[in-house]
């Protein structure tokens, strides 16, 4: 076989392998979150590909349930989960209209559940190229207890999964 004649292959399949033309963002409305938006958009932008937002509702009372002295009953947890699911639906047609504004094509779905395992539904349902999504920093215990979503992405996607990471301040030591 002539090297040459590899390396072209390899190249060709290196140019097929970055078309995207499905991007899938999930967004929980953090500023990492935004971020990692933007930078899908800037992909997407070049690709002509659709930017597909996912924001994946989940329970807000995982752990604890706020409350002053008395116990919540059943009605103020659905009344309290009911306008937090609003809330979230409404930032998400926000989102939305601001890409499709700027001429992107964007698509938005809210979903609920487990948020990794909604997105990975969502990658395949959607049959995305790309995984755009920003990662929070948990140390310690807490990454212990909880993982880290975008780690678990990582691990169950069958496409790339692009991960926007937090910036850090960076100390100067004088």
């Amino acid at each position: 076989m002539d090297s040459s004649t590899a390396k072209e292959r390899a190249a060709a399949h290196s140019e097929a392998a970055l078309v995207y033309r499905n991007i899938l963002v999930p967004v929980d409305f953090s500023e990492n979150s935004e971020k990692a938006v933007w930078y899908a958009a800037k992909l997407a932008s070049g690709y002509d590909a659709t930017l597909h937002l996912l924001h994946v509702f989940q329970t807000p009372f995982h752990g604890s349930v706020p409350y002053q002295g008395t116990r919540l009953k059943v009605d103020q947890i659905k009344s309290y989960a009911s306008a937090a699911e609003q809330q979230a639906k409404e930032d998400l047609d926000e989102l939305l209209g601001q890409l499709q504004n700027k001429g992107f094509k964007a698509a938005a779905y809210l979903q609920s559940g487990y948020p990794f395992e909604q997105i990975i539904e969502a990658a395949n349902r959607l049959g995305v190229d790309l995984i755009v999504m920003g990662s929070h920093s948990h140390g310690g215990l807490m990454h212990l207890l909880l993982g880290s979503t975008a780690e678990r992405v990582v691990q169950h996607a069958r496409c790339p999964v692009l991960v926007v990471k937090e910036e850090h301040e960076q100390s100067t030591a004088g």
